[in-house]
């Protein structure tokens, strides 16, 4: 269930949708974070009952973690366009990991995630992000 569905939707707040994603944790590594110097900002909404981890991707594709969100916390960075960022959500069932997220232009990335207890889905709702 959870280990093959991790949702996905990059919306303005219209509606949530599921999309199938990658299951399991984030790893060490990721595609890299490009080289960008176009300042911008990114924040995480965590609206589980579960924690989850906020990593950002290196220029190596190393992921450096940069917070452990509670449930019901909001977290926000200063990044660049295109740097990638990855939320690792831990619920009874697996740990799953959603990204890359990152802000295409300088308005700030807001992404929130909601998990659907009845599917076993994860959830993203993202304004102004790419996913």
């Amino acid at each position: 269930m959870l280990r093959n569905l991790l949702g996905a939707a990059i919306l303005s707040a219209v509606a949530l949708q599921a999309l199938p994603a990658s299951a399991g944790g984030c790893g060490d590594t990721q595609p890299p974070s490009p080289a960008t110097n176009i300042p911008t900002g990114i924040r995480f909404t965590n609206a589980t009952q579960y924690a989850m981890r906020i990593y950002w991707a290196d220029f190596d594709g190393q992921l450096k973690e940069y917070a452990l969100v509670q449930p019901e916390e909001t977290v926000g960075f200063d990044t660049y366009v295109h740097h990638r960022w990855y939320a690792e959500l831990y619920t009874p069932i697996d740990t799953a990991c959603a990204g890359p997220i990152s802000a295409p232009d300088t308005e700030t990335c807001d992404m929130r995630f909601v998990f659907n207890e009845d599917t076993g889905e994860i959830l993203m709702d993202g304004g102004y992000c790419d996913n």
